[in-house]
């Protein structure tokens, strides 16, 4: 006799019709205590419902099910940042903290079965309701990726079978528009401005400005994201071979990447290897030593100080009206070099695990009119490197 049965609640079939009732699977848990678990509506959620029930047969027979309803939030999100979290590169890692904090705060979840289409319902309603600082309110954009990282972690929870299944989660309709991307007189107004820089104070023999003009030269012309770029060590850089590995812990592709670099870039690096000697034993090219945020108030100091070619300041163009983000640095290097590589490269440049990803930033390309002839340097770049 099976331990665990599908079936449909009568009163639901007459209400609702066969087609539109959902599924369920009945069992009764090793304690005696009749459980009921919905898989949905029609031919899919039946399909659903006879797999999970051959699922829990197997494991009420075997000994081995675990009560799940009990769970709780607190629970999953402690094992969750130990075994997948703690593995995802530093930048990933905060993020992925940042969004689960605000569904903490939103939603006040207790136990994990608990949550359902109606939780991730009231979520929304309720971010988007939220007036950050410097911004009217947040954007469809923010919350959609913020769904994604929360569906992430539903999902680990169903592999880790805490969950009977992972509830509907609608994502907003975003207006279509083109990510921000630094042109190319932009960058050159920016990388003037890097004299106003501060700081980094303690790298030896390299003066703030250089380290700015090094780190942004490097963006621009690799299109790393700017987790990787500071997580760079010297032990990692061939200048001779004009080489950079990327390390698998430190990209989303998850493998090593020896990516080659242009002249520029070697040159610029040049100027910043006189603090390789002098900063202990497996120095980074692009140490820090200031608070992680402080880089990006220091990016927006530089931007603040830079004129354009006509003596203008620079106009605040990046997302939402404000300043440019380090993103769009890589923006920059697929938007100017997309039209002059086909998929493949770009893909392995900007070490995309999606050829799919690729193709968006190419499509944005061919959007864009000015195409480049082979990999865009900007004029400041020349300059500097003759």
């Amino acid at each position: 006799m099976s331990k665990a049965w599908v079936f449909q609640f009568k009163a639901h079939v007459e209400k609702y019709g066969p087609e539109s009732a959902s599924w369920y699977v009945g069992f009764h848990e090793p304690d005696g205590k009749r459980r009921n678990r919905s898989c949905g509506p029609g031919k899919r959620g039946k399909w659903a419902a006879e797999k999970l029930a051959d699922r829990l047969h197997s494991q009420l027979v075997t000994g081995t099910y675990e009560c799940t309803t009990r769970t709780t939030w607190q629970d999953f999100r402690k094992r969750y940042d130990e075994q997948m979290v703690s593995r995802m590169a530093p930048q990933t890692k905060e993020t992925v903290g940042y969004i689960l904090d605000h569904f903490e705060r939103i939603v006040k979840p207790a136990k994990l079965s608990g949550i359902t289409a109606q939780t991730m319902a009231r979520y929304v309603a309720k971010r988007l309701a939220e007036k950050p600082r410097q911004e009217k309110s947040v954007s469809a954009a923010t919350v959609n990726r913020e769904l994604r990282s929360f569906k992430a972690a539903l999902n680990v929870a169903l592999e880790w079978e805490l969950i009977a299944r992972v509830p509907r989660i609608r994502m907003l309709k975003e207006f279509e528009k083109l990510p921000t991307f630094i042109p190319p007189d932009h960058f050159a107004a920016i990388y003037a401005a890097c004299d106003v820089a501060k700081r980094p104070k303690r790298i030896p023999n390299v003066a703030p400005a250089d380290w700015w003009r090094g780190l942004l030269m490097f963006g621009y012309m690799t299109g790393w994201r700017i987790g990787q770029i500071l997580a760079l060590k010297w032990a990692d850089v061939d200048l001779k071979a004009k080489t950079a590995l990327s390390r698998a812990e430190d990209n989303k592709g998850k493998r090593d990447c020896r990516i080659p670099l242009h002249d520029v870039v070697v040159e610029h690096l040049k100027r910043m290897e006189g603090g390789r000697l002098a900063s202990g034993p497996s120095p980074r090219v692009f140490g820090w030593d200031a608070n992680r945020r402080a880089l990006w108030t220091d990016f927006a100091k530089i931007q603040e100080a830079a004129k354009l070619a006509d003596g203008t300041p620079l106009p605040k163009e990046g997302k939402a009206a404000r300043w440019y983000g380090f993103h769009d640095l890589r923006r920059g290097f697929a938007t100017l070099n997309a039209g002059e590589m086909d998929l493949f490269q770009l893909q392995a440049l900007m070490q995309h695990k999606s050829l799919a990803t690729t193709q968006l930033y190419v499509n944005m390309a061919n959007r864009l009119a000015g195409a480049v002839k082979g990999l865009y340097v900007p004029d400041v770049a020349r300059k500097a490197a003759n």
